[in-house]
């Protein structure tokens, strides 16, 4: 449905003109429709299948977790992931359609919102960096220099690589976001299967390293072969690993900040039933549960093939080792792709507190720090941990959020009680965030619990003080005449809901019918596409499962880089004319 069918649609609901422009607000004109199921999936499979998955999979493996551990923890820890987006995020973006920084502007105020779009570029500034920092690594692999193992950078020529990077990154994201949301988009599910198809190509050897034969004997042995030779259940210097809880833990906390934090908010005001945040289940079983446990088996299966010590490799020597050139694509597009979308979103939150300069100026100069800071590989090396201290500085003001939105009514507090009274800045919301802080930074220097819980009690105390903090700054007044306003404003919203969801039936309903020709082309394009990448999986697969010896799984790897290079050029051709046809149709 188009913009302008938005409009009429508005303006036939009989109100007056100051609730067009709460609508405004609440549903920009970008994307006034809702979204179907497809659209999330897909964005959830494009999201959550990253960079990240190689160092964190091999992280795992570093930290000395065990195979049971690794299996079971992301197993609940994903599973609870789901759950936070399907009960708590999409719940309230359905209701209010709304972002969370507009909703939250509602709740807490414009200044509020300013120092939360602080946190917010400090955070995803970092992530950029990190991930800039993982795509300079497969240039650096491609021109044969040093891997950087410290925390500071050992060549020069690294850092002009990592630069250089960093500029196309920062180009993109500041004048190209849309191309390269596109390109994503066809990257996730061919990253995928490369991730399945690495671990499936590192299986043999481990098999091999730990029996002494490449057949590894079905599941038990395979459970068996991770157990002695990937997830050992110690350290490399021996000590004991983490445990299955704090698995779960970490699974849970690297999304917490966009789930329980509601970023994601952004996302679900689109989705049609609150039921869609169900979808998300794609990114994290196929994104992390898989990606994670095959970047592990790959950093394993790597140090063997190589004869190095897991420590002396990075995600470049991971990848290249186990799938051949193709590797270095991967670790260039995951890179990549994740670092243009969180540097668009830093450039988003620095551009509200510049409000007189252009978003794509705001993202230049922000880029440039994030470039500067991604010639330090402590960056990339810190991801795991970055993401937990992400929970814990982002989740709390969901807790805040999710406190007015559905505590407030049951307590007989107001909400938007602030506001009513005319602050800038909610005083209780502020006071909330501070003393979550506070308490996430005494557990952490203290030790009290284990780093991968702390953002859980941190939330569970934001839930609670910041009802008692408002109900004594203020959220036990009354407002009627504001309190009406408001309520007529959401019946407005509801009401223009109802027939944007009816138009765009409508608008289904009354299809031209050439634009069926051209989406049988493309669905025929984007078939072949799948069968290029079932190809690849399957001859990863078969030299898993068949490879005779130790030196015909050798030949084998060697002929599956060939092949799956040329799979990987006809993927990307047909599914670039695929998307290509799909907008052109989409126009029309």
């Amino acid at each position: 449905m188009t913009l302008s069918n938005d409009q009429s649609l508005a303006s036939s609901v009989p109100s007056p003109q100051k609730h067009r422009k709460h609508l405004r607000g609440a549903i920009p004109p970008a994307a006034r429709h809702v979204r179907g199921w497809r659209y999330f999936a897909g964005l959830f499979g494009g999201e959550h299948i990253a960079a990240t998955e190689f160092v964190i999979g091999v992280t795992f493996v570093m930290m000395g977790v065990g195979a049971k551990e690794v299996l079971i923890g992301l197993l609940i820890g994903n599973a609870l992931a789901v759950a936070s987006w399907t009960l708590v995020t999409t719940p309230i973006a359905v209701e209010t359609r709304r972002s969370l920084f507009s909703y939250l502007e509602h709740i807490a105020g414009p200044y509020f919102t300013k120092v939360y779009n602080i946190a917010i570029l400090l955070f995803y500034g970092s992530l950029a960096a990190a991930m800039i920092t993982i795509s300079a690594y497969a240039v650096r692999f491609a021109f044969g220099l040093p891997v950087q193992t410290e925390w500071y950078p050992t060549s020069g020529t690294f850092v002009l690589i990592t630069l250089l990077v960093g500029a196309v990154v920062v180009a993109v994201a500041a004048i190209g976001f849309e191309a390269m949301a596109n390109f994503a988009t066809i990257c996730a599910p061919w990253m995928l299967a490369c991730f399945i198809c690495g671990g499936a190509i590192a299986l043999p050897i481990l098999a091999y390293n730990a029996t002494g034969s490449v057949d590894f004997g079905g599941f038990s042995g395979f459970l068996q072969a991770a157990q002695d030779t990937i997830w050992t259940g110690r350290t490399p210097t021996g000590d004991p690993g983490i445990s299955v809880w704090e698995v779960a833990a970490f699974a849970w906390a690297n999304g917490a900040m966009v789930h329980l934090g509601l970023i994601d908010m952004a996302i679900f005001r689109f989705a049609k039933h609150k039921s869609y945040g169900l979808f998300s289940g794609i990114g994290m079983f196929l994104g992390h549960y898989i990606g994670w446990i095959s970047a592990g088996l790959m950093g394993a299966g790597a140090a063997l093939i190589v004869s190095a010590s897991l420590t002396s490799l990075d995600s470049a020597d991971v990848a290249f080792a186990t799938l051949g050139v193709i590797g270095i694509l991967v670790v260039v597009c995951a890179g990549w792709t994740t670092a243009n979308a969180c540097l668009y979103r830093a450039g988003l939150a620095a551009t509200s507190l510049f409000p007189g300069k252009s978003r794509a100026k705001v993202t230049l100069g922000v880029g440039i720090f994030i470039a500067i800071a991604a010639c330090f590989p402590f960056v990339a090396q810190s991801i795991m941990p970055l993401t937990v201290y992400g929970a814990m500085l982002l989740s709390p003001i969901g807790a805040i959020v999710v406190a007015e939105h559905w505590f407030f009514p049951k307590l007989g507090l107001t909400r938007y009680w602030s506001r009513y009274l005319g602050k800038k800045l909610n005083p209780a919301a502020l006071v909330t965030w501070m003393i979550a802080l506070a308490f996430a930074i005494t557990l952490l220097v203290t030790e009290a619990i284990s780093f991968y819980f702390i953002f859980l009690p941190e939330y569970i105390l934001a839930l609670v003080s910041y009802p008692i903090l408002a109900s004594f700054m203020g959220a036990k007044g009354n407002w009627p005449k504001r309190e009406a306003q408001q309520a007529e404003r959401e019946e407005y919203l509801a009401a223009f809901e109802e027939r944007r969801d009816a138009q765009a039936q409508m608008d289904d309903e009354e299809e031209d019918p050439s634009n069926e020709h051209t989406a049988k082309i493309a669905k025929w394009l984007l078939g072949g596409a799948g069968i290029m990448l079932l190809s690849m999986l399957g001859l990863a697969l078969q030299l898993a499962f068949t490879a005779p010896d130790l030196g015909a799984y050798e030949l084998l790897r060697t002929n599956f880089h060939s092949i799956a290079m040329a799979l990987t050029l006809c993927y990307f051709i047909l599914a670039a004319l695929a998307m290509r046809v799909t907008d052109a149709n989409q126009s029309n």
